[in-house]
């Protein structure tokens, strides 16, 4: 007999929901994504736009 998902709170969001570890299936996927550098993805979108407004971002920081 399978075991039921216990209803807990997310470590990450706090939601309430059915559980198979400690952390919602939507919150391990937008981990997931950043650890997979789609963070870099975004990063570089808004130093785009911060240079269409005239502002120079610091694009060096924490790049090699």
């Amino acid at each position: 007999m399978p075991m039921a998902e216990e209803k807990k709170n997310c470590m990450v969001c706090g939601k309430v929901v059915p559980l198979k570890g400690g952390i919602c299936d939507p919150c391990q996927e937008r981990i997931r994504k950043e650890a997979m550098g789609q963070q870099a993805d975004q990063r570089g979108q808004a130093d785009k736009e911060l240079k269409k407004h005239g502002v120079t971002p610091d694009s060096q920081r924490g790049r090699k």
